[in-house]
């Protein structure tokens, strides 16, 4: 059984296509979906439940963010697994192109399930490039990174040798559920939004487990609109990618002990960058 994992917040047009495309694969794999919704206003849960009833749902309180709702549905898939099983985290912003679950699937047993394996993104208005895939810590210390695949035409990545990453995102990742039970589940307490998945990828290596981008997996993004979280937020609220404190955190959990700090400065550097270019636009 293969328990597919999605948060949602509202956005139920982006949920619907991405259910849709779920489903898809069921006509070759048993799988069951659990929605967590946490809080949604449009409509969401209303909706599944309408159309898919089979489809089990977790309510939230509109407080538990990305980390929370990972956690939460984790925890409840382990209590009906069995161990042989897998859990696929989706996010709802995603929706799968044909075989994608199998062909994550595939490459774990292929890896004795020993791995925890992501997927390629894609536009889907322009179906040639990869946008999003996994990280490649390149030197710690400068806090170096390099997104693998990333801008590189598909044709000449599809199907091509996997590459092991130091960092996953959560969009489309396959995990055996052995890993949660010799790893633990996201830290939702530490890094509520963003940050778990990062931590999570590197947490699995310390247990002998390898992530890994399947370049024969595809996931296509689609269009969201960006919250404008304005200059002081973008490094103190919650849900910003540049908050400081996560930064902290996921520094002191993963970067070499010599590193910590010039890779927590640098990745602030970085961020702070970034906020000025966008306020000048």
């Amino acid at each position: 059984m293969i328990y597919v994992l999605i948060p949602v917040f509202n956005r139920l047009k982006l949920t619907k296509s991405c259910i849709e495309s779920i489903k898809k694969h069921e006509k070759d794999i048993d799988l069951s979906i659990i929605l967590v919704d946490d809080g949604s206003t449009d409509g969401t849960s209303e909706w599944v439940q309408t159309y898919y009833p089979e489809i089990t749902i977790l309510q939230g309180t509109g407080s538990l963010f990305w980390g929370g709702a990972i956690h939460y549905g984790v925890e409840y898939i382990l209590k009906i697994c069995n161990p042989n099983d897998y859990v696929l985290l989706v996010n709802n912003d995603v929706f799968l192109a044909e075989n994608t679950i199998r062909e994550l699937v595939n490459f774990s047993e292929e890896k004795n399930r020993q791995v925890v394996v992501g997927s390629l993104a894609l536009d889907p208005s322009n179906k040639e490039k990869v946008i999003k895939s996994g990280t490649v810590v390149k030197s710690w210390f400068f806090n170096r990174t390099s997104h693998i695949f990333m801008g590189q035409n598909i044709e000449n990545v599809y199907g091509e040798e996997s590459k092991e990453v130091d960092f996953l995102t959560g969009r489309c990742l396959l995990h055996p559920v052995e890993v949660f039970l010799i790893a633990g589940n996201y830290d939702s307490y530490s890094f509520r939004h963003y940050g778990g998945d990062d931590e999570f990828s590197m947490r699995v290596k310390k247990f002998g487990i390898k992530t890994y981008i399947c370049t024969s997996a595809i996931v296509y993004m689609q269009k969201t609109s960006s919250k404008n979280l304005g200059f002081f937020a973008t490094f103190f609220s919650i849900q910003s990618s540049s908050n400081i404190i996560n930064k902290l955190k996921l520094s002191l959990r993963v970067a070499p002990p010599l590193a910590i700090f010039s890779f927590f400065l640098i990745g602030v550097i970085k961020s702070l960058l970034m906020a000025i270019k966008n306020v000048k636009r």
